[in-house]
């Protein structure tokens, strides 16, 4: 028997969010679980953010990166705080989030307790507000998959929503809200900061599934989203990273010629969309965009790891 709850290291990484920051830390403070501690780790925000969190929070770990890391590498900062300081399990969570369920943390603490196959869990996330479920259970990236789920998601847009009632395996859990075993973190290591932010939770989820943990759903309400929506513009920085990063995570797990397929796809369709009628962006903006995505799949394929194809694009 324990002498006391096992301990969470919940990591909120920052940049330049101080007003979501000061909302999210707030909410936290009604968490019913006796033995956590928060770590705010700031990614050189230029907004005051790490001011604001030493003022109003003088009781946190705040961590300062010195430069904009990315949601892998200032979360790696934060992880690596956490095991050095004895955390038995470390939750990644999302700035812009809210507290729902003051009871979520506890709860699913029992539910990794009870099942030490488990080394990466999450819980059912709301979108902007309670009763609206966001997706915590995703697929990962892959050509015919990518197919099949275009053409799926246009004859029944909820066809991939599976955060339901019962707790499922998963293959990748979205990253807003995770919370990790820490001997798991021990035995597969951090996120891969090569890729900076978007798709890196399928990729440590592979990671996991690779040493024999169990990634799992659990229906537990959890917090609320307060994502910016925003569409993910077909020429923006969203669009860039996700695209970039689902072919360096197709290489980086043997599928190479998957990982073309999905780069050759990708180009084309965006060419088809640059000489499209209907499009929302200029035919200009569009083959720009083509470029410099496909220098990024140029780097990844031949292993370099260099400038912007593996920072942020721009």
């Amino acid at each position: 028997m324990r002498a006391e709850p096992p301990s969470v290291f919940i990591v909120v990484l920052v940049y330049n969010s101080r007003e979501a920051t000061r909302q999210c830390l707030l909410s936290l403070r009604a968490l019913s679980y006796p033995n956590y501690r928060l770590v705010v780790v700031d990614n050189a925000s230029s907004d005051g953010s790490e001011e604001m969190v030493r003022s109003e929070f003088p009781d946190l770990a705040v961590i300062q990166t010195g430069a904009n890391r990315g949601y892998t590498g200032g979360n790696n900062r934060g992880i690596e705080y956490s095991l050095d300081h004895g955390a038995d399990y470390v939750m990644i969570l999302n700035p812009d989030t809210v507290l729902a369920n003051p009871g979520f943390l506890t709860d699913m603490v029992a539910y990794l307790e009870a099942h030490p196959e488990v080394g990466i869990a999450g819980p059912r996330v709301f979108a902007g507000k309670p009763g609206v479920v966001q997706n915590t259970v995703l697929f990962a990236p892959g050509l015919w998959r990518s197919l099949k789920h275009w053409v799926l998601y246009r004859l029944k847009p909820d066809f991939a929503q599976r955060s339901g009632d019962q707790s499922i395996d998963a293959e990748v859990l979205n990253g807003v809200c995770l919370l990790i075993r820490a001997e798991c973190l021990r035995r597969i290591g951090p996120f891969d900061e090569n890729i900076f932010m978007y798709i890196e939770d399928a990729e440590m989820d592979y990671r996991a599934h690779s040493h024999g943990w169990s990634v799992r759903y659990l229906p537990v309400d959890s917090i609320i989203h307060l994502r910016d929506s925003d569409e993910c513009h077909p020429t923006g920085r969203v669009n860039f990273l996700l695209k970039r990063n689902s072919v360096y995570y197709l290489c980086r797990i043997g599928k190479r010629v998957d990982a073309l397929g999905y780069a050759v796809l990708s180009l084309a369709l965006l060419l088809i969309h640059a000489a499209s009628p209907f499009k929302k962006e200029s035919a200009g903006d569009y083959l720009q965009f083509c470029r410099r995505l496909a220098a990024s799949y140029f780097a990844i394929f031949s292993g370099r790891k260099l400038g912007k194809s593996f920072g942020p694009p721009y």
